[in-house]
């Protein structure tokens, strides 16, 4: 993105790195979801070799809801950069998408905490 901005003497190229982190994440997280470990169970695993079938699930819902989020994180990243105004932009993309992400890993790691027990 960097290098094509510098080419073009285009900042505006730039704006859209969001979207495209969201985009690389989603294809690697749904691309999991196809595999017989999806990328959070081999996270997992790494710490618990011997996961029960139950966290197995529950790992393959966390990567669906991952990949949800992504979608949806990467299209709002998208809507900023099309709106071309740079107060919304650095407030989605710079401050409200990082809470979303903080509030969904801090919700997964209370659920995570109640499945545990």
């Amino acid at each position: 993105m960097t290098v094509i901005s510098w080419l073009f003497s285009k900042y505006q190229l730039l704006l859209f790195y969001p979207v495209a982190v969201n985009l690389i994440f989603f294809i690697v997280f749904s691309y999991s979801l196809t595999q017989p470990q999806t990328i959070i169970e081999k996270f997992a695993r790494m710490n618990n070799p011997q996961l029960p079938n139950q966290a197995i699930r529950y790992k393959r819902n966390v990567t669906i809801f991952w990949s949800l989020f992504f979608i949806f994180n990467g299209s709002v990243a998208l809507i900023t950069c099309l709106l071309e105004n740079m107060y919304w932009w650095t407030i989605y993309n710079g401050l409200i998408s990082y809470l979303l992400i903080g509030i969904c890993m801090g919700m997964e790691w209370l659920i995570r905490q109640k499945f545990q027990r």
